[in-house]
């Protein structure tokens, strides 16, 4: 995968990931794929929920050890 940007949040909690990928896809082209990377386990269902709020693509959500990473393309 092309990543167009990594945010890693770990170690902050909700609503700090949310937050932080909503701020870096203001400023992204349709198209970007971004990379989130949190330790907080709400990400499961926050990240699906937010994307299908915004109509962002959520491409892959997976657990790695005690992180979970998205990875979320721009729509639009």
């Amino acid at each position: 995968m092309d990543i167009t940007e990594r945010i890693d949040t770990s170690g902050a909690f909700c609503p700090m990931p949310i937050l932080e990928i909503a701020k870096v896809m203001r400023r992204l082209s349709a198209g970007a794929l971004v990379e989130l990377i949190s330790t907080d386990r709400g990400l499961e269902a926050d990240l699906p929920a937010w994307c299908d709020a915004t109509g962002h693509e959520l491409v892959r959500l997976e657990r790695r050890g005690t992180s979970y990473v998205g990875f979320v393309r721009k729509v639009g």
